[in-house]
């Protein structure tokens, strides 16, 4: 054997083994990413991230995709409150959301007071209603469409637990004056985006009270109105009102804030 062929063999080698271990690095870092993706519930394929890149960058066509994290939260959820069912609250949480927009659009919120929501959420909206009147405007919410809904956070804070949703929505989205002409949006072009919806209880109405919070249901006696100090409370204090079975009226889940996600044009509403 010469010694040409010694050195193409050689640096054959010396070519192969770097190859080699690159190679080995790659599935390994695939085999873990796989496998967070599979405890996670994420999707960090990169046909996911150019298509989250593209919708980042104002792409209307397609519902966006949601951080869901149920696979994460349900277990905690369920370990703190047994009675939790996912499968009926998810229904809930569209229903709010969408009577949140028509409530915008017809320019009342008589449905919305209805529902379990917090009375700062139904100010929220008779504000938007205000200000939609004082500039002769009416925002409309067509064929709006809820293509999926999923856990995003579970936290605790401020004594209150809360569970906040994402739903990726769809609908056509414009206003328009008092005559009929279109002032903002499309009436032809649907718009997608992705709502936040957050999901409380209170636990402790004291630490709750210290953070400013004094709407959410569960803060007093729905007998009397005196305030409650704690979840574990067997009856009210001032009036004597047993609360064995009247757990989810006086500390019950309420919907207490809905948020359109980190859009960089400027919404409608």
């Amino acid at each position: 054997m010469n010694a040409n062929v010694i050195g193409l063999i050689i640096a054959g080698v010396l070519f192969a083994v770097p190859v080699a271990i690159v190679v080995g690095v790659v599935l390994v870092i695939r085999r873990k990413i796989k496998k967070f993706e599979k405890e996670s519930g994420l999707d960090l394929s990169m046909d996911n991230f150019i298509k989250d890149l593209g919708e980042s960058e104002g792409s209307d066509s397609s519902p966006l995709s949601l951080n869901g994290m149920d696979r994460i939260y349900l277990p905690k959820i369920h370990e703190e409150f047994p009675d939790f069912q996912i499968a009926s609250v998810v229904p809930q949480v569209e229903t709010v959301l969408k009577e949140y927009l028509n409530s915008i659009e017809i320019k009342s919120t008589s449905a919305l007071k209805k529902l379990t929501i917090s009375p700062s959420l139904v100010d929220r909206v008779e504000s938007i209603i205000e200000d939609l009147n004082s500039r002769e405007l009416k925002v409309n919410y067509d064929n709006v469409v809820i293509h999926r809904t999923v856990i995003s956070e579970y936290v605790h804070e401020n004594g209150m637990v809360i569970i906040r949703f994402q739903s990726a929505v769809g609908y056509l989205n414009f206003s328009h004056d008092e005559n009929g002409k279109l002032v903002s949006g499309s009436k032809e072009k649907t718009r997608e985006t992705v709502y936040v919806v957050s999901y409380a209880r209170v636990l402790d109405s004291d630490l709750a009270r210290q953070a400013g919070v004094t709407d959410v249901m569960g803060l007093n006696c729905p007998n009397c109105g005196a305030p409650l100090s704690s979840a574990n409370a067997e009856k009210c204090l001032f009036c004597g009102t047993p609360f064995k079975n009247m757990t989810n009226d006086v500390f019950g889940w309420s919907f207490t804030d809905i948020k359109e996600k980190n859009r960089m044009t400027k919404k409608l509403y």
